[in-house]
């Protein structure tokens, strides 16, 4: 379990540069603004996931390592909080760029990153929420 965590947010956010970046040949949805849903969960995701990983090194740093996933729940980081944030916001914001420059059938879009953060929020609440939830019991 361990591996999983330490290697899962790196390789999501390889899977997210390539869907972002990468020629899209899927039919599109004809749902209006159903991608924002799509940028909200998978950067809902990206944040979970980064916070995992950004715990789970803290955790490897201190001298007594245990690690437990429910204590990474239940001990809620601002600091690492904020960090995955702030990483996961940076993607968005530099592969948003890259579908702008570097992608040709692409485009660059406020409401994308505006998602994105939306997700990334979302994220923080939860992860905070069941912070607050486990720790009571």
């Amino acid at each position: 379990m361990q591996k999983l965590i330490y290697w899962i947010a790196p390789f999501y956010t390889a899977f997210i540069a390539y869907g972002s970046l990468a020629d899209s040949t899927v039919p599109s949805i004809k749902i209006q603004n159903i991608d924002k849903a799509y940028h909200a969960s998978a950067y809902f995701l990206m944040m979970m996931f980064w916070y995992l990983f950004f715990y789970h090194r803290y955790l490897e740093r201190q001298i007594h390592f245990e690690y437990n996933l429910s204590l990474i729940f239940s001990q809620w980081s601002k600091t690492i909080g904020i960090a995955a944030a702030i990483f996961s916001l940076v993607i968005g914001g530099l592969l948003e760029l890259g579908q702008g420059f570097i992608s040709e059938n692409r485009t660059m879009d406020a409401f994308d990153m505006m998602a994105n953060g939306t997700g990334i929020i979302i994220a923080v609440f939860v992860l905070w929420l069941i912070s607050l939830i486990m720790s009571r019991r």
